[in-house]
């Protein structure tokens, strides 16, 4: 069946389209991108110079059931080409290829929705946390308080993630397609880093109720950023999201004593005594680090005993295949989990940990730089500081 036209009352029309982009899209391009058509097309709706499609108005109204209101101020229903220029003999004789062209951006729109279907969207980890009943808006929120941020321009609110690591990146994207109806950019920022962002105010709104604040240092004023959504989460929110904080913004390190270190870096003071707690509720014991040279004195929660090490390694350690960045030139490259499974074993040779059977890989034979042909021993009298994961 062929579209209509809708004809308000005055001003009603502007009133209706201004109303959802305040509330809901905050910008006329994202408007736009939701239905599938360019800003200028909005605009003309939004000044009225164009009436609005009834195919348009009853998707927003199916959305958002606030505004079925303005139901009540339409005057009629027009013909789809009313306004059009009537055509000749020869444009009469086109006048399918000419229905194609005017309903073009409907069939572009139909494609792209069927393309980003929720359920055809895979991703192996985001779908092992929707089978153990994770909440993803929580895990997604841990990603912007450790690895990104939700910025305010007017009112369009933004999320954004960042990595050098194309499994987080992946996994950032598909985690947000599965929390918004938007599709988010994957963008190349500055030094490597990519930037998967999205403007989505619904959903943006969602995570305030979370936490208040995702910047690390706030305005005077401002509320602290906080992990306290996490208290009333299940048991598999809260593990899957010391393993995602840890993989976004935590190492490993092994000193010249053979002594392990387990870093999440976080400089906001507030949010480290947070995570100090959260960690020792869910069996990992650490300190908060301090230094001077910090704006609020803290550098993060660090954590030196071998059991709690052990703890995370059987929750899943870091997220699977992630590896090790630049700032580590001598481990550049190997995954986390990796060197997480050298630690662990130094703690077994130590006679800490007797967990020999549950590690399933030979005790005694580790590659040092994970590129060795023959697996070499790694040595306990070790002289060097060895940086394991960043």
């Amino acid at each position: 069946m062929q579209d209509k036209r809708l004809r308000f009352q005055k001003g009603k029309q502007r009133a209706f389209l201004e109303g959802v982009i305040q509330n809901h899209f905050g910008t006329q391009a994202a408007l736009g991108r939701f239905l599938g058509f360019d800003r200028h097309t909005i605009r003309g709706w939004l000044i009225e110079k164009s009436n609005l499609p009834k195919s348009v108005f009853s998707l927003l109204i199916q959305s958002y059931p606030c505004y079925s209101r303005f139901e009540s101020f339409i005057k009629e229903e027009l013909p789809w080409n009313w306004g059009w220029i009537k055509g000749g003999i020869v444009t009469g004789s086109k006048s399918d290829i000419y229905e194609r062209l005017a309903h073009a951006r409907s069939f572009v729109k139909a494609s792209c929705v069927r393309r980003l279907k929720k359920e055809e969207i895979y991703n192996p980890i985001v779908d092992q946390m929707l089978q153990e009943d994770v909440d993803l808006k929580s895990i997604l929120a841990v990603c912007l308080l450790t690895g990104g941020c939700l910025g305010v321009e007017g009112r369009s609110h933004r999320i954004s993630v960042f990595s050098k690591d194309p499994i987080i990146v992946e996994f950032s994207r598909v985690l947000l397609l599965k929390l918004s109806k938007f599709e988010p950019g994957v963008y190349r920022g500055p030094k490597g880093v990519t930037i998967v962002r999205l403007t989505d105010n619904d959903l943006a709104r969602e995570l305030q109720k979370l936490s208040p604040e995702f910047r690390t240092f706030p305005p005077e004023g401002r509320p602290q950023p906080t992990i306290s959504f996490l208290k009333t989460a299940n048991k598999k929110t809260r593990e899957w999201a010391i393993r995602v904080a840890f993989t976004l913004e935590g190492c490993i390190a092994l000193s010249k004593y053979n002594k392990p270190e387990f870093t999440l870096s976080c400089y906001n003071k507030t949010a480290c005594e947070e995570w100090q707690k959260f960690f020792a509720e869910c069996g990992i014991r650490g300190n908060v680090s301090y230094n001077n040279r910090s704006r609020q004195g803290a550098v993060g929660v660090r954590v030196f005993n071998y059991s709690s090490m052990y703890t995370f390694y059987k929750m899943g350690g870091f997220l699977e295949g992630v590896k090790i960045s630049t700032k580590s030139t001598r481990f550049d490259g190997l995954e986390k989990n990796y060197l997480l499974k050298k630690v662990i074993h130094l703690g077994i040779q130590k006679g800490v940990l007797e967990v020999m059977g549950v590690l399933g890989f030979e005790p005694r034979t580790f590659c040092l730089s994970g590129k060795c042909s023959n697996q070499t021993k790694l040595h306990s009298h070790s002289a060097n500081n060895f940086v394991f994961g960043n």
